[in-house]
């Protein structure tokens, strides 16, 4: 492997480092770190954030747990709060790269609401993602909170943060399943929520009776297979509603036969109309 600085002294020549940090007031849950073309080496260190990264040049190499991950430019990074870790050049060649981190509270408060159930931690079971998609996503957030928009940021870093808390996070209180099935079902659930595989399917693709998957999962996650897509479908959709979607669009976006299925669903989980949550951003169900 190329080699890597590491425990390099920080004599911190800040003019020299091209990089900036942003907070935001209306939005005290996160902050923004953007570095452009940084030789800059750290020592092992942790956040009380999660921390979600993207190379946008050059390569950089995540030192965790023991071991060397390589992160090259498109791909994000996903650490968890209190983890000690460290992101540093190869080959003392230049990187550039933004660093989002969002409050543990805040993170929580998302995975809580999909598991329905209060969550005291959560780990993340892959770092790197190599999705041309969700990066975009992401350099699509920090144009809008460069620009200070700061109302379609909110709205982005929510819908952003469901989708990498959802499929690359667990509770902390899931026990790895030897097989990885518990993880592996889970994932195909979120792959497509407007058309999810069935159970009859994912019986045959992982080769478990239905009865087998549902109590393995309802044992792992604490929620029931079912309950869990519609619950997954019904915060997908509350995000886009705030981004003021059609509520037919919202409803066939996440799966849903019909706007009056929709319509049932919604009501049952958040206790509120999807037209009067869209309306008024005062009407949330009782999770939040």
């Amino acid at each position: 492997m190329a080699a890597i600085q590491q425990d390099i002294p920080l004599v911190l020549h800040l003019r020299q480092i091209n990089q900036h940090f942003q907070r935001y007031p209306a939005l005290p849950h996160l902050a923004l770190r953007s570095t452009c073309r940084s030789t800059q080496g750290y020592k092992a260190h942790s956040h009380p954030q999660l921390s979600i990264g993207a190379v946008t040049e050059g390569q950089t190499c995540l030192t965790i747990d023991g071991y060397q991950h390589p992160i090259k430019a498109g791909e994000l990074v996903i650490i968890e709060p209190e983890r000690v870790h460290a992101c540093n050049p190869i080959d003392g060649q230049p990187r550039s790269y933004h660093m989002l981190y969002l409050d543990h509270p805040w993170c929580l408060e998302q995975l809580s609401r999909l598991y329905q159930a209060p969550l005291k931690g959560f780990r993340c079971d892959r770092r790197i993602i190599d999705d041309p998609t969700l990066f975009e996503r992401y350099l699509d957030l920090v144009d809008q909170l460069d620009r200070n928009e700061l109302a379609q940021a909110e709205a982005n870093t929510e819908t952003l943060a469901f989708e990498l808390l959802s499929r690359w996070c667990s509770p902390t209180l899931i026990e790895d399943s030897e097989d990885g099935l518990d993880q592996r079902l889970k994932h195909r659930l979120l792959n497509d929520l407007a058309q999810p595989p069935s159970l009859e399917q994912l019986a045959r693709e992982f080769g478990h009776s239905k009865e087998n998957l549902i109590r393995r999962f309802s044992r792992a996650f604490g929620i029931t297979p079912k309950a869990f897509l519609t619950n997954a479908r019904i915060e997908q959709a509350k995000r886009l509603l705030r981004n003021d979607l059609p509520l037919v669009e919202v409803a066939m976006a996440v799966g849903f036969s019909d706007q009056s299925q929709f319509h049932r669903a919604f009501v049952n989980y958040t206790a509120s109309t999807p037209r009067q949550y869209q309306q008024s951003r005062s009407i949330f169900d009782n999770n939040e």
